[in-house]
């Protein structure tokens, strides 16, 4: 792992904390542009990614009057992460998909670790960018919201990674960072996961633009117990309805897809309702004191997976209605009412973070 804290030696003196300090400007470009292998913190064990991290995007500006930082400076961050998000939607992404068991479990690890990555590199260069229009007097307001929104997703992927401490983090390597082409004048979280979206994050869904198509893209039907997320523990039921539901289609257009996907989608859905209503509920109410909130638990779990699963489905028909130039209202108000059920049930997954959850297949 190549630490950029490396890269520049920055001497400061005379610094007084209880004074603005204007820095010179700095001479020669701080931050050395490098391929995604070169500075990727995936591999090795989840629980700090945030160092990790820092370490990359942040450390290297300690002390840096972050207005001063030129232009290429702010590109090179810009275009890192970038090709850190490029990880996560074509490499992470198929490769969960593919995988099983443990194998599945340390991408997936891994991949969180990179969402970690990707929006500290964006949250940094937007800290750059709101430096700089402060030192120019010009409106923050736009920026500040932006920050803000985008540490919420980072602060969500730090606590998943801080969930799995101590598990086995893989990593795809292959990105290269001076392939990416286009210049953005502001970082941009396109991907996802971090729902995104919902979910960041989700924002793991499709990428905003240059979606693949996705007629060749299939889904196929799973027995519930193949796909089932309540074993285990509370707190990441999202990131793991996500990986069932949403992040196989990360990049597609998702009007595009076969007819048969929302279909086999929707039978997943129904049999992850199916558990609920036959299973976990006599299950609960046959139960009492730590079997009974491990059951509650991962109920709420499959909740999430349920609704993640519906809200999916309705994207693909919205979609499908958007290409066709169809009405869209019911689809959208639909959409809206389970996005306010995944999201209640999302919050209190995450209030039982750490305790037990207990499935019933």
């Amino acid at each position: 792992m190549v630490r950029l804290a490396s890269v520049f030696a920055l001497a400061v003196a005379g610094f007084v904390a209880a004074a603005p300090v204007r820095f010179p400007r700095l001479a020669k470009r701080a931050f050395a542009l490098q391929d995604y292998a070169d500075f990727q913190i995936s591999d090795g064990t989840a629980g700090n990614a945030a160092a990790e991290a820092n370490a990359v995007f942040v450390d290297p500006f300690a002390g840096v009057d972050l207005a001063t930082v030129d232009a290429a400076t702010l590109k090179a961050v810009q275009t890192m992460r970038e090709a850190a998000e490029d990880a996560e939607t074509s490499q992470f992404n198929p490769a969960i998909k593919a995988a099983s068991g443990a194998e599945a479990d340390a991408l997936q690890n891994g991949k969180i670790k990179n969402k970690v990555l990707k929006l500290t590199g964006e949250v940094q260069a937007l800290n750059i960018q709101l430096a700089q229009a402060k030192a120019k007097g010009k409106d923050t307001a736009s920026i500040t919201k932006k920050i803000a929104d985008e540490q919420k997703k980072l602060s969500h992927n730090i606590d998943l990674d801080t969930q799995a401490a101590g598990q086995a983090s893989k990593g795809v390597t292959g990105g290269s960072a001076a392939a990416s082409t286009g210049t953005n004048n502001a970082a941009t979280d396109t991907g996802a996961d971090d729902s995104a979206a919902s979910t960041d994050d989700s924002s793991d869904a499709a990428a905003s633009t240059g979606s693949a198509s996705g007629s060749s893209v299939s889904f196929a039907v799973q027995d519930y117990a193949a796909f089932q997320i309540s074993d285990g523990t509370a707190g990441n039921a999202e990131a793991q309805a996500n990986a069932v539901f949403v992040d196989p289609f990360a990049g597609v257009d998702l009007a595009t897809l076969d007819d048969s996907v929302a279909k086999n989608m929707e039978t997943m859905r129904k049999a992850a309702e199916a558990a609920e209503t036959d299973k976990f509920n006599p299950a609960i109410k046959a139960a009492s004191g730590a079997d009974a909130d491990a059951l509650q638990a991962g109920k709420i779990k499959n909740k999430v997976l349920k609704l993640t699963g519906e809200v999916q489905v309705l994207k693909i028909k919205l979609a499908k209605a958007q290409a066709s130039g169809d009405d869209t209202s019911s689809i959208e108000s639909k959409i809206a009412e389970e996005q306010k059920k995944l999201s209640t049930n999302i919050a209190t997954d995450k209030k039982n973070a750490g305790k037990p959850s207990k499935g019933v297949a």
